[in-house]
């Protein structure tokens, strides 16, 4: 028999070859499945287990993307489902996590909404594994979703396209408004926000929509005339619109033609809010409103007052003088009874419905107020639609015979929802025709059908079971006739887009529908933020780095026998005094104790300041750039020499310059005898001045506080004075007795313009005057360009940058301010991204965390893969995060949006996102598939090939064909020996409780809640005995399989003596775990949730010197002997022969030399130098 031909045919059913197909699918790469399911069997594609899994089922579960693809290829059915749980290959590839599977399959037509035994569809299977923190509430920041006929523009996307499914009214998302309470009519829509706006949309005629003008409103415009009330409640019939405010008045708004507007004498309409007089309410407070198109409702606790047309929806008899119309508020008489407390009213066109808080509740139609249930407590919502009118009443507006049959819905708390409908005439509660059980938040009511929003964020409409005809009537339907009296049946629809709703509306006609979602990033805790401002810190380095030689600082003052180089635009932008001083330089004889001498050896200018201790001038320019200074430190002591007098100091220097001679100038240098000269002029300029009257001691010369504080004054510093005042010293310390912190100032680019040094050229040629000593102090790459012998620092033109100018300006005002107030409240990504890179080239790490954080904000459904990419692509570890568990929190809108978010993702970005909540599971049900044997994807090919062929004991049969075949036992190893991991079983058992425990119960399937725990209990037998040596090795090369950092490079040594125990032993190595570092795919887990540490900045200083070692590198590995080269060379060729790895298809042997690390680019030097 040729082996090549397998002894099967097309109609295979064997069960030995579907395990066969399955393990080796289970085990091998994509290559060795493609080979053995080519030939094996001829219905090695089709072919099922017992539990009826097949290839396409198993290589779904285990992430094989090209084999899935080569199965689609041969035109497998991807809709086939399993006989276990009824999963199909999407179920199994998006509970596993391989989102790349899940793609292939979704571009090739499987559809999302298949549903399994237990009524879980593929999106249900996301939904349910949710992090537990996830709960969405009605207090969320929500988004409007919108869609419907869009006849009358009622739905706000500014066109009258009609919306098939839920879309996003992008205006409130793009403007930060959040919205509570949405209403729909025929011809205008209302929104009210969480902070208590109204904004209407839609047809204008009228006045309905209060904008003060009849205009057409294509998106929701703000109403101006509730701008400065709180609103808590709207509601809006066809023709008027009323609105509650918190401090419980009543405005109303649009047509009157019924006198619905309550206001007296009524007009005929009305296109701005009017409150509704309170005096006919007898000083109760409304708490509530509700309309109807031919009538207002208003409520109190102990009364419901109407008003408008009575066609007996207003709870009292006609008028008997014939009047039809009710203009003010009246009282509900039936219903004004010392027990009654009523908790929630609705409003139809034709009835209106009350209830107590006792849980009665009453129905006001043809002209009567009836009780239809009572003891219905816990009431949350009630609605009411339909219902008829005497037609006599108006025949204008009236049809005979017309209306609605009335539809009463009422939910408790527990989310139950009762119905009362005219047909049956009794209040039922209603049971869903739905193959899983759901859970009502939020109930909207038309006159077609109902729509609910349940517990996960899920919406629905559902649908009336039409009656049984009488002629029906057999045993088993009375049993359900049985039924039917007790509960209402409604069949449910899953509404598509529809993943975090909490409230949802229809308009009375069921044309339009809005639903209300929570924001997609209201579950997100993975924030990014911003390191703390090291601004003074920076310019008090500077400070302390500046020196006279330098080329930033461009002045000097001469305190005393000290110099103190500074910088005229840090002075000057914080004191008046310095502004003044240079802007006269220091001639003017306005600064008596200040003027100027000359210029120092750098050719700045001098300035000599008198009378200031130069203590206190040093401690006085330590505030200065850095906002503090040792003097408001508790408990520092001040190192000031009081014995001497700034007089004194003037006096030593001058019998110094006394003492110098020309002989004593030979031996010194040009810069000693410079500053001797200027001590001398110094000193002859104080001679030529009357002394002073010595007169004493005056208060406070003694104590140094004092005499700062007296400086600061003296130079124009009121913050630095008003802080002292809270500082006493006391024995020879500083003593803070009430600490004051002032405003700090900040700087500003465009104060002081006449002292900008430098000038910065965007790329689109637009200039930015600015002052070295900011760019220098604020960002080192500025520093090491101006502080140097760079062209950049002498050049006399403007310094141009590749920057956009819009870019280069937030990159200055951030550098003088330390904010980036544009990033903050700019709405254009693309700019923040901009930015973003700009700030990574530049360093400007607390900048970049600005726009990782700005980013966050602007993440949305339609964004985020964009975002995510970019993340990744400039190294913003903070904005990837919040990336991945936005995407992983959205995933199932994402997957029903079809958002191509899957050709960003890499393996790790995969694995965080899906692995995050099941990565031990994945690991469990590995195992179980494996049967006791080891997953050999994770072994090299050559070490597979080797132990299949020292361990097979008997000869296997062989299969092959003319693109090459497999044994069947080179793909299914044999079990591990008992010694493999015997070492290692205590340590497994000790370090895995808690991994173990979670998922470790076999078969322990309690419901639908989460379907993670579904197992195969084929897999569980012969099982027992090594269950946690197994899963404990996988789980160690799972960690090493997905660890960032690559294992140590072991030297020759280290590898024979793994050989050579290897052999002794016949087991692998164990596994040193210390020297991995392991992701955490289980951020909700734990029961803290911490954010990620930031990555550390790098400064340009690391740079240029890990640049200098790559280049002695170079030059070493340039300059090595070539004699040197070739003995190495003869070396490795003498151990490739001593260890036989030459023709030996046991070993793989190779002899490398050790890398010396990163070397430098060779740069060719064009002139030779």
């Amino acid at each position: 028999m040729n082996s090549s031909i397998p002894d099967c045919t097309s109609k295979c059913r064997s069960l030995k070859h579907a395990l066969d197909v399955l393990s080796v699918v289970t085990k091998g790469n994509e290559n060795q499945i493609k080979a053995f399911l080519s030939s094996h069997c001829y219905n090695a594609a089709t072919i099922k287990d017992a539990f009826g899994r097949n290839a396409l089922h198993l290589v779904s579960s285990c992430g094989k993307k090209g084999v899935l693809d080569w199965l689609i290829e041969k035109g497998v059915d991807l809709l086939v489902k399993d006989k276990e749980s009824g999963w199909t290959a999407l179920h199994r590839s998006i509970f596993y996590g391989h989102i790349d599977c899940v793609w292939s399959l979704l571009k090739h037509g499987v559809s999302l909404y298949i549903q399994d035994k237990e009524g879980l569809s593929a999106l249900d299977l996301v939904m349910k594994d949710r992090p537990t923190h996830v709960v969405f509430k009605t207090t969320d920041p929500t988004d409007v979703y919108t869609w419907g006929d869009n006849t009358n523009f009622t739905l706000g996307h500014g066109s009258q396209n009609s919306k098939h499914h839920p879309e996003l009214v992008d205006l409130f998302s793009r403007s930060g408004v959040y919205i509570k309470q949405v209403v729909l009519c025929k011809f205008h829509s209302v929104f009210l926000s969480q902070k208590g706006q109204v904004y209407t949309c839609g047809h204008g005629p009228g006045g309905r929509l209060g904008h003060g003008d009849e205009q057409t409103c294509l998106i929701p415009r703000l109403v101006e005339g509730l701008s400065g009330h709180n609103c808590s409640q709207v509601a809006a019939a066809k023709d008027h619109t009323v609105v509650l405010t918190e401090d419980g008045c009543v405005y109303t708004f649009g047509l009157n033609i019924f006198h619905q507007l309550g206001i007296i004498p009524p007009p005929a309409s009305c296109n701005v809010p009017r409150q509704m007089q309170a005096k006919y309410l007898k000083g109760r407070t409304v708490i509530g409103v509700a309309a109807g198109r031919f009538h207002t409702v208003l409520w109190t606790r102990e009364a419901v007052y109407t008003m408008g047309l009575n066609g007996g929806q207003l709870g009292y008899l006609p008028d008997p003088n014939g009047e039809k119309y009710v203009t003010a508020p009246r009282q509900v008489s039936a219903l004004h009874h010392k027990d009654i407390t009523l908790s929630l009213v609705a409003a139809s066109d034709g009835a209106t419905v009350c209830v107590t808080t006792r849980g009665d509740i009453y129905l006001l139609a043809d002209y009567q107020c009836k009780k239809m249930a009572s003891r219905q407590l816990n009431l949350k919502k009630v609605l009411v639609s339909g219902g008829r009118m005497e037609y006599k009443v108006d025949p204008e507006n009236l049809k005979e015979n017309g209306g609605q049959k009335i539809c009463i819905l009422a939910m408790d708390g527990a989310g139950r929802v009762f119905c009362w409908r005219s047909v049956s005439s009794s209040l039922k509660q209603c049971r869903w025709a739905y193959p899983r059980q759901v859970f009502i938040s939020d109930i909207a009511l038309n006159r077609k059908d109902i729509l609910f929003v349940t517990q996960d964020g899920e919406g629905f409409r559902g649908k009336w079971f039409e009656e049984k005809k009488k002629n029906s009537e057999k045993k088993d339907v009375s049993c359900v006739s049985d039924i039917n009296s007790v509960y209402e049946r409604i069949r449910l629809e899953k509404l598509t887009f529809a993943h975090r709703a909490v409230s949802v509306s229809t308009d009375p006609s069921g044309c339009n529908f809005a639903i209300l979602q929570s924001d997609p990033k209201t579950s997100l805790y993975e924030i990014p933020s911003v390191s703390s401002s090291s601004f003074f810190e920076e310019f008090g380095k500077l400070l302390r780095e500046t020196d006279e030689t330098d080329s930033i600082h461009d002045v000097t003052f001469q305190v005393g026998n000290r110099i103190f180089p500074a910088h005229k635009y840090i002075l000057a932008a914080h004191s008046d005094f310095f502004q003044k001083l240079f802007l006269s330089d220091g001639t003017s004889f306005d600064f008596t104790d200040v003027y100027r001498k000359d210029e120092d050896s750098a050719g700045c200018h001098l300035f000599v300041v008198e009378k200031v201790h130069p203590d206190l001038f040093e401690y006085l320019l330590q505030f200065i750039y850095t906002d503090t200074c040792d003097f408001l430190i508790h408990g520092f002591t001040p190192r000031i020499n009081l014995n001497k007098k700034p007089e004194e100091y003037q006096g030593t220097m001058n019998s110094r310059s006394n003492k110098m001679n020309c002989h004593e100038d030979n031996q010194k240098s040009a810069f000693e005898v410079y500053r001797s000269n200027q001590a001398h002029t110094v000193n002859e300029k104080q001679k030529s001045k009357p002394k002073s009257s010595n007169k004493g001691k005056s208060n406070g010369e003694d104590d140094p506080v004092r005499m700062l504080q007296n400086v600061a004054k003296k130079f124009g510093f009121s913050n630095l004075s008003s802080r002292l005042d809270g500082v006493k010293f006391e024995n020879g310390k500083i003593n803070v007795i009430e600490k004051k912190t002032g405003n700090k100032s900040k700087l500003n680019q465009k104060k002081c313009s006449f002292l900008c040094d430098v000038t910065m050229k965007s790329m689109d040629g637009k200039e930015f005057p600015c002052h070295k000593c900011v760019l220098c102090a604020r960002l080192e790459y500025f520093h090491s360009m101006l502080s140097s012998s760079w062209i950049e620092a002498s050049t006399c033109t403007a310094l141009e940058m590749p920057i956009h100018s819009d870019i280069l300006k937030v990159i200055l005002d951030y550098l003088y301010t330390d904010e980036a107030v544009v990033i903050k409240e700019s709405q254009n990504v693309d700019f923040v991204c901009s930015v973003l890179v700009v700030a990574d080239q530049l360093l400007i790490t607390r900048l970049k965390g600005i726009c990782e954080v700005a980013l966050t904000e602007k993440l949305t459904l339609k964004n985020a893969a964009m975002v995510l990419e970019f993340a990744a692509m400039y190294n913003a570890e903070q904005l990837k995060l919040s990336c991945l568990q936005f995407i992983g929190l959205n995933m199932a809108a994402l997957l029903e949006a079809r958002a191509c978010i899957f050709f960003v993702f890499s393996d790790e970005n995969a694995i965080y996102i899906f692995f995050c909540s099941k990565y031990i599971v994945l690991l469990l049900t590995y195992n179980l598939f494996l049967k006791n044997e080891f997953c050999i994807c994770f072994f090299p090919r050559e070490s597979m090939f080797k132990k299949a062929k020292t361990k097979a004991k008997k000869k296997p049969r062989k299969r092959s064909d003319s693109s090459g075949g497999y044994n069947l036992s080179d793909v299914i190893q044999s079990p591990p020996s008992t010694g493999l991991l015997k070492s290692d079983k205590t340590n497994s058992v000790e370090s895995l409780p808690e991994l173990l425990t979670s998922d470790s119960s076999e078969g322990s399937y309690a419901g639908v809640g989460s379907p993670r725990d579904l197992q195969s209990p084929d897999f569980i037998a012969g099982f027992q005995s090594d269950k946690i040596e197994v899963c404990f090795y996988l789980l160690i090369i799972f960690y090493m399989y997905f660890s960032p950092v690559s294992p140590p490079v072991m030297d020759l040594r280290t590898i024979m003596q793994i050989e050579e125990s290897r052999q002794k032993c016949g087991a692998t190595p164990k596994t040193n775990l210390g020297t991995h570092c392991y992701y955490s795919f289980s951020p909700w887990l734990s029961s803290s949730l911490t954010a990620p540490s930031t990555v550390a900045p790098v400064t340009f200083a690391s740079i240029v010197e890990e640049e200098l070692q790559q280049e002695a590198a170079l030059i070493r590995s340039r300059e090595k002997p070539l004699a040197l080269i070739q003995i190495e060379e003869r070396a490795i060729q003498d151990l490739l022969v001593f260890y036989e790895a030459f023709g030996n298809p046991d070993e793989f042997v190779i002899v490398e030399r050790t890398p010396q690390g990163p070397l430098a680019v060779p740069m060719w030097n064009k002139h030779g130098c």
